[in-house]
């Protein structure tokens, strides 16, 4: 095996849609039950991120998708007034990988669009949680399907985590993989959502070129870490 390459998750594009049905994409993932109400798609002229509704006029992403499938019934388009990435945010290291994104109309919500609870705590190692994203089927030749895709990935350990990519790790990320590989987020899901029991634990961040690999689990932005930041009273307005 030659030399690892990390890389961000990212697609190659001010416009979102909010929808509960999309052409998302998930390596080793199956087609989403309709009822991803959180999940936001972000544009530029093509799909380029992922990210989740976090109330009727906010979504979070992953801050290296600041450049910002199939339209249905259930979308709602917007468009971005503010980026605001976390003002730590480095991106050699991918350390503080989160945006804010104002949006300029509100949300509308009904049963198919509706924000998504913020986790307070991180989740214990080995719980089960759900990862959905704009990201290839298969890796290293990537392959696009027509149906939302949704994974179900374990909640790996610090140790472990830190094990699979030594010196890489920092408190604000958390690991979430299958051990033996074959199911991982991957580029072209940044900004998407890990949801554990009904709450946002964390945001696509980066990983493998080669997604999916054994003992190589994604890395996410850990949401517990940046609470005060996300719900500051003004909104850095």
């Amino acid at each position: 095996m030659g030399k690892e390459r990390l890389m961000p998750r990212q697609g190659s594009g001010e416009t979102f849609q909010l929808t509960a049905q999309t052409d998302i994409r998930i390596v080793g993932g199956y087609p989403c039950e309709k009822g991803q109400p959180w999940q936001a798609a972000l544009f530029y002229d093509q799909l380029y991120c992922g990210g989740v509704l976090m109330n009727k006029d906010w979504v979070l992403s992953a801050a290296h998708c600041r450049r910002l499938g199939q339209p249905d019934e259930s979308e709602q388009r917007k468009t971005a007034a503010k980026l605001i990435p976390h003002p730590n945010y480095n991106p050699s290291t991918k350390d503080n990988d989160i945006m804010l994104i104002k949006l300029t109309t509100p949300v509308q919500f009904n049963n198919n669009v509706y924000p998504i609870a913020l986790a307070r705590s991180t989740a214990s190692p080995g719980t089960i949680c759900l990862v959905s994203g704009w990201g290839t089927t298969t890796s290293p030749i990537p392959s696009v399907p027509a149906l939302l895709q949704c994974a179900n990935l374990q909640i790996v350990s610090p140790a472990e985590c830190q094990k699979a990519y030594p010196g890489s790790i920092t408190d604000n990320m958390l690991c979430a993989g299958v051990a033996e590989g074959g199911t991982d987020s991957c580029q072209g899901d940044s900004g998407g959502p890990l949801v554990c029991g009904g709450a946002l634990q964390g945001i696509v961040s980066w990983g493998l070129e080669e997604c999916a690999q054994p003992q190589k689990p994604g890395v996410y932005t850990k949401i517990s870490k940046y609470i005060d930041w996300i719900e500051e009273p003004n909104k850095h307005q």
